[in-house]
């Protein structure tokens, strides 16, 4: 029997990957506020989900070394045996009433609760029909792995478009299956907006399932930085967001009805098997949301910074897509060129990842350009010349 040499299997991967431009490797940054250290140089980061820089805020930082010092760094168990602390649901239901609704749960990681919990309810036998899951073609990866069920139709609908929407919909609309509608608020690679009235509108004409990733809104938009959602609070089935990015902390959460909450406490393994979350993340959590309402100039600034990058890289003929937020991307198209600007802004001092395939369809390779509230009006202005200057190669 001929031995199988598993690494070269792994090589002849990692060297296609590197053919077409794909590869990708770990950078060893050193962090220093809203500036990094790579390879000996400072540079200004423009790629970090630290929205509103609380990842540095002295108040959180404090909040959280008090925690620690009183119950110590790790909870010991999952939530179900002997790691469901009165501050777990305290902070838990400190966010369920900001975000108006019923009940609240936490998770370790937002790709980890959009995956585990669209894939409990799409791996279910409650339903006596195989259910119609229509979800939008830009919604991230993690929606997707969620869905990918034999016992689900799954349906993508064009991106942000609801009348196409509503034509699968109606096309699918004698048949008495179950239907889900799957959307971002706040579209991780292209910045732009889902239209939530008009989401709302379909689910109640259709009697679908509502669900929204809430994971790039929450901390900069709606009431308060609670999202965009909140304005539909009771009419959204399923609201997910993350602690990791305008929070500047770690984990996710699932906002939903008391029904649905239990529902995934006895059925979400992920949920079940997985060590409840540290009493150090929990205080920076809960520190945050306490916080948040206070951030009303922060969010400002940001929007007002990223309105001002949008439109001046729209009239110099830039690429911005259909971008109405803090998440810019500058698309180029081809993979190559695209690595080669990124390489050429860190040299003028700006650090801009470069997004390739699979993470964006091909050809729209791009510099995905994250405004924070760090940001300054200068420093805009110029990452916004090395662009123009770039703009030729």
């Amino acid at each position: 029997m001929k031995k199988i040499n598993f690494n070269q299997l792994f090589l002849n991967s990692i060297s296609q990957s590197k053919r077409n431009n794909s590869y990708r490797y770990l950078k060893k940054l050193n962090k220093l506020d809203n500036k990094i250290k790579y390879k000996n140089k400072l540079l200004l980061n423009f790629s970090s989900n630290d929205y509103l820089g609380l990842s540095q805020n002295k108040i959180i930082k404090n909040e959280t070394i008090k925690i620690i010092n009183k119950y110590g760094i790790g909870s010991g168990s999952s939530r179900l045996v002997s790691g469901n602390y009165d501050f777990h649901e305290e902070t838990e239901s400190f966010l369920a009433k900001k975000k108006k609704s019923e009940s609240c749960l936490i998770f370790s990681t937002g790709y980890l609760a959009n995956y585990s919990i669209l894939s409990t309810i799409f791996n279910s036998k409650i339903f006596k029909r195989k259910p119609f899951v229509f979800s939008d073609k830009l919604n991230h990866q993690c929606i997707y792995e969620g869905c990918k069920n034999k016992n689900i139709n799954f349906i993508r609908f064009k991106h942000n478009d609801l009348n196409n929407l509503e034509y699968l919909l109606k096309k699918n609309n004698l048949k008495n299956n179950p239907k889900f509608i799957l959307s971002e608020s706040v579209f991780s690679m292209d910045g732009d907006f889902a239209d939530i009235e008009g989401l709302v509108f379909l689910k109640k004409k259709y009697n679908t399932f509502l669900f929204l990733d809430e994971a790039h809104a929450t901390g900069i938009y709606g009431d308060n930085g609670f999202g965009l959602s909140l304005k539909f609070s009771k009419d959204i089935d399923c609201v997910t967001g993350t602690f990791s990015k305008a929070f500047g902390c770690f984990g996710a959460y699932v906002i939903c009805s008391k029904i649905l909450k239990s529902y995934l406490i006895n059925n979400c393994s992920s949920f079940i098997y997985s060590t409840s979350m540290p009493f150090s993340l929990l205080a920076s959590i809960y520190s945050s949301i306490k916080l948040m309402p206070k951030l009303k100039n922060e969010r400002k600034k940001l929007i007002k910074n990223s309105y001002l990058l949008r439109e001046i890289l729209k009239k110099e003929g830039f690429n911005i897509g259909t971008s109405q937020s803090n998440i810019i991307p500058v698309i180029i198209g081809n993979t190559k060129k695209t690595i080669l600007m990124s390489k050429e802004l860190q040299k003028k001092g700006f650090y801009v990842v470069p997004i390739r395939p699979p993470s964006v369809p091909p050809n729209t390779s791009r510099l995905r350009i994250s405004i924070t509230s760090n940001h300054n009006e200068k420093d805009i202005k110029k990452l916004f010349y090395s662009l123009k200057l770039l703009k030729r190669i």
